[in-house]
């Protein structure tokens, strides 16, 4: 039997990229041989990241700040994870609702919100990456002018361009920047990015852009979900757990752990959807 851990508080520590990591008390158990982890990014870390994890709850239970609870822990049944490797993926949430244990179907939201600040022309392109195949989250920079951008708001447009040309601030009939949607393969997805541009008050250069993606679905059911030709959230998320397993309880969990490239390679965020 399996029990609910209990601490004051999520257990931090840095990874192998030196960026800083929490493990959520739900996805920490006890059984007869101490403390575990279903935190997904152990399954996916590496073998010293594992090693410290395993090290961090140990020594945790032996001075008694994480302990066992009376309550058996809920089972993980889904495991999502961020199509995107990088820090990109640690805003995408998740919302399960309306779970129906007899029809087996459930309402799933996904979303993200990528908030760029403190641009330029000269920076957006390191920020956003400047191809499909660097981009480091919705867009990337398609092509730039060079030139300040006005206040902006709204949508990637339609096939076969897929993308979104930002108007100068000096001249609105002239493109400051072009953005593009990251992932193509899905004009329908695509076109539900939503961009804006703030430029910081005068006489500051820089400006904020912000990215977001958001998309809801009713009647899901699991095996939709984990077969990757009709997940509808591929843009952002993948599922893997049983298409015959138990439904998942309602709630809104957020990715994380993921992690930028530095002297390991990036590492995708996820996070583990417990049964109801």
């Amino acid at each position: 039997m399996a029990y609910q851990a209990l601490a004051t508080g999520p257990i931090s520590f840095l990874d192998d990229n030196s960026n800083q990591q929490e493990i959520p008390l739900s996805s920490i158990y006890f059984d007869a041989d101490g403390p575990h982890t279903t935190w997904p990014s152990y399954g996916s870390g590496t073998a010293s990241t594992q090693k410290l994890i395993d090290a961090i709850l140990q020594q945790l239970s032996v001075q008694g700040l994480l302990v066992p609870g009376s309550q058996s822990t809920p089972t993980p049944v889904l495991t999502v994870t961020a199509t995107q490797p990088g820090t990109t993926g640690n805003v995408i949430q998740v919302t399960i609702s309306n779970v129906s244990t007899i029809a087996n179907t459930m309402t799933v939201a996904v979303s993200a919100t990528e908030v760029h600040p403190g641009l330029t022309t000269a920076t957006i392109g390191d920020a956003l990456g400047t191809s499909a195949a660097t981009a480091n989250g919705l867009v990337y920079l398609q092509s730039n002018n060079n030139q300040a951008p006005a206040a902006f708001t709204g949508n990637i447009s339609g096939a076969p361009d897929l993308n979104c040309a930002i108007p100068e601030a000096a001249d609105s009939t002239k493109t400051a920047f072009v953005v593009a949607a990251a992932d193509s393969s899905d004009a329908d997805d695509a076109v539900n990015i939503s961009i804006n541009v703030a430029p910081d008050p005068s006489p500051a250069i820089t400006f904020a852009l912000t990215a977001g993606w958001k998309k809801s679905q009713d009647n899901v059911t699991l095996p939709m979900l984990t077969t990757p030709a009709t997940n509808p959230f591929g843009l952002l998320v993948a599922f893997t757990g049983a298409a015959d397993g138990p439904p998942p309880a309602a709630g809104t969990v957020t990715l994380q752990g993921g992690a930028n490239a530095t002297s390991s390679p990036a590492v995708r965020a996820s996070v583990n959807v417990l049964s109801s």
